[in-house]
């Protein structure tokens, strides 16, 4: 059998040791943009942060990736999917055949189309390439701006002001991480970050980067200029659907596929951010852009390809991140969802929500925990500073079965550690 992989983060590099696993003597062909061996992405804050080194963004060591006889090619832009002829066509003018494909090709960042945004200390960061390109504008004592709330603006954020410089976060919505927390959770954070010396400007907008060679200063839409060295643009990211608009692919937000991971076009199979799979809580197709997700799509897929036919159960977002010793977590639906069945199947929504401690500003001692149920079912939680046996509430969510009012009652008290599953 003769695989291709498009792609070479969390969803290619599971699918490659998928395959591998269950068809030791087939040839694997990845394609990949990046210039390195499979790393964490999610890690590159921290590697600017200083709190790891660059060799410990990469997920597996020169060793394992021979084992798994991978023939990959770097620096490979994909520009175009033959469905017919079984093909993947590329930049280069090179074509390769495939018996099986799978599309994980992840997201890129969104560009802010505004005045200086190609000014050279204006960045995006997906990737290790930026991360290092940031890192050459590092210095304590300078300023930054970052422009969104979500959590790689944060995690930015995080990272610069440890290295001493001067933060300022402009975010567009009336909360940070509205995509992660709750009001009251965010609320909290907001307050534990600004204690750390990092500036937050909410229901704001970036007019414009000043500058004429270099970046001088942010002007906001309210008129306030905001002087800065560095930005850095945290909006969100696109999935890497282009290479595949004339391929006959059913693209949505990203391309869709069905319960065994496979487009609506034979022998093709997409995984990880650029995928529309299906989401259990929401029941709908959806884009949960979170590593795990994206790890088990990928393992899925690989025995799919592999004749092994396997079921995705569905995605949900979830999300962990640390800020100055402050542990948040949160998964499933953050506040409950409005759909017309909702109303017609009787189940009522309910959010419990607790405040243990919450002591300025030591970090440590303070926890909140927000609960959102549907009927007797567990749909999402935030946790912060108290993670222990979160994965327990993902377990709750997953499983999706009805929990007795005891368990509830423990649930809601914080009492994780005496909750046993079935």
């Amino acid at each position: 059998m003769n695989y291709i992989i498009i792609g070479n983060s969390a969803a290619g590099l599971f699918a490659s040791e998928g395959l591998r696993k269950v068809d030791s003597q087939g040839k694997i062909t990845v394609l990949t943009a990046d210039h390195y061996p499979p790393y964490s992405r999610c890690l590159t804050t921290y590697y600017l942060a200083g709190d790891i080194r660059e060799e410990q963004l990469f997920l597996r060591t020169t060793e394992e990736l021979a084992r798994l006889n991978l023939n990959t090619h770097y620096r490979v832009r994909v520009t175009g999917l033959d469905p017919e002829g079984q093909r993947v066509s590329t930049a280069s003018g090179e074509v390769f055949d495939y018996d099986r494909c799978l599309i994980a090709t992840g997201a890129s960042a969104v560009r802010l189309d505004i005045a200086g945004a190609a000014l050279p200390e204006v960045f995006t960061l997906r990737h290790l390439e930026n991360a290092k390109a940031i890192q050459k504008f590092i210095k304590k004592g300078r300023k930054a701006v970052i422009i969104g709330g979500g959590l790689v603006s944060l995690k930015s954020a995080y990272a610069l002001r440890k290295q001493g410089m001067e933060v300022h976060v402009i975010v567009s919505s009336g909360y940070i991480l509205s995509q992660m927390l709750n009001s009251s959770a965010a609320e909290r954070l907001e307050e534990h970050l600004k204690d750390h010396g990092i500036h937050i400007s909410l229901n704001s907008d970036v007019a414009a980067i000043k500058g004429k060679e270099h970046v001088e200063a942010v002007e906001l839409k309210c008129g306030r200029i905001i002087d800065t060295n560095l930005v850095i643009i945290g909006k969100g990211v696109q999935p890497n659907v282009e290479p595949f608009l004339n391929s006959g692919l059913k693209i949505n937000h990203g391309i869709l596929v069905n319960e065994y991971l496979e487009t609506n076009l034979p022998h093709v199979y997409a995984a990880g951010d650029v995928a529309e799979t299906w989401d259990f809580l929401r029941e709908c197709p959806r884009i949960n852009a979170v590593w795990p997700n994206a790890t088990e799509q990928g393992r899925v897929a690989a025995l799919n390809m592999a004749g092994r036919k396997t079921i995705y159960k569905g995605s949900m977002g979830m999300n962990s991140v640390d800020f100055f010793g402050l542990r948040i977590i949160s998964g499933g639906v953050i506040t409950p969802l409005a759909h017309k069945k909702d109303i017609e199947n009787a189940l009522p929504w309910k959010v419990t929500e607790g405040q243990e401690s919450w002591s300025k500003p030591l970090a440590k001692a303070s926890t909140y925990q927000s609960l959102i149920w549907k009927g007797n079912y567990l749909k999402g939680y935030v946790l912060i500073g108290y993670p222990e046996r979160a994965g327990l509430l993902t377990a709750m969510i997953r499983t999706q079965e009805p929990l007795a009012p005891e368990v509830q009652r423990n649930i809601e008290a914080g009492n994780r550690k005496i909750v046993k599953l079935k």
